[in-house]
C-alpha cells in the first residue's frame, strides 16, 4: 500500500514539473512575438531656417513634427540641434512609458533648454 503512495506521489511530481516547463515554453513564446510586434521610434534633428526642430518616427513614419520648442507662447525654434535632440528623447521616453509626449514648460527647464 505504501508502494502505492510513492507511486501516486512520484508520478503527480513528474505532472507538475512538465506543466511548469510548459508554461515557461508558452511565456517566452508570447514575449517573443510581443517584440516582434513592436514599432521602432526614433527622433531626427532637422535644421529649418530658424533653427532647429525634430522629427519623431515610428516606424519610418513621421509620427510628430515639431519645428518650434513646445509649450511655450509663439514660434521660437530650438537654438541647438542638442537641445532639439533632448526634448525629442523625452518625449520618446514618454512614448515608452505609455504617457502623451507632450512636454511641459517645467520640462524645459528640467532638460535645460534654452528659451
Amino acid at each position: 500500500m505504501q508502494m502505492i503512495k510513492k507511486s501516486y506521489i512520484f508520478v503527480f511530481a513528474i505532472f507538475i514539473i512538465l506543466v511548469i516547463a510548459y508554461s515557461f515554453r508558452t511565456f517566452k513564446k508570447s514575449d517573443e512575438k510581443v517584440n516582434d510586434r513592436m514599432l521602432k521610434v526614433e527622433s531626427v534633428a532637422i535644421h529649418t531656417s530658424a533653427g532647429w526642430g525634430y522629427n519623431i518616427l515610428v516606424d519610418h513614419k513621421i509620427f510628430i513634427h515639431q519645428e518650434f520648442i513646445p509649450a511655450i507662447t509663439g514660434t521660437k525654434p530650438f537654438l541647438t540641434k542638442e537641445d532639439a535632440m533632448k526634448t525629442a528623447d523625452l518625449a520618446i521616453e514618454k512614448l515608452k512609458n505609455g504617457k502623451l509626449p507632450s512636454i511641459t514648460k517645467a520640462d524645459l527647464i528640467a532638460l535645460k533648454i534654452s528659451l
